[in-house]
């Protein structure tokens, strides 16, 4: 069974991720993907204030600066309970295999080459 099918991306494609727009006032808690200027997903992460976490990491207040230049947009999905949030990350780190996250990197050397990188 490969991926998609344990998560049925069907329905995970169906959620309704926005492009960030820090004039909305209320950005609540949720997930997040940063994309390069090829739509390629580089970072996914979550927070239980995305406007807060967003702001700091375009001020380059995380540990996310040094990839920031590449980051052409970001989309985020509300989600307010944070197991839910945690259980998204995961799922969407695991699927996309962002290049600049941990996990991933965690990931491949346990595992060795069984997923590539996209």
């Amino acid at each position: 069974m490969n991926l998609k099918e344990i998560v049925k991306m069907s329905k995970l494609k169906a959620l309704n991720f926005q492009k960030v727009d820090l004039s909305q006032k209320n950005i609540d808690g949720g997930i997040y993907r940063m994309f390069d200027d090829s739509g390629v997903v580089i970072y996914v992460g979550k927070s239980g204030n995305l406007r807060r976490r967003v702001d700091d990491h375009l001020d380059r207040r995380t540990h996310t600066d040094y990839f920031m230049d590449e980051v052409a947009y970001i989309e985020w999905f509300e989600e307010p309970d944070p197991y839910f949030e945690t259980l998204l990350e995961a799922i969407f780190i695991a699927y996309h295999q962002p290049k600049y996250n941990e996990e991933t990197k965690d990931h491949n050397r346990k595992f060795g080459d069984e997923i590539e990188p996209k």
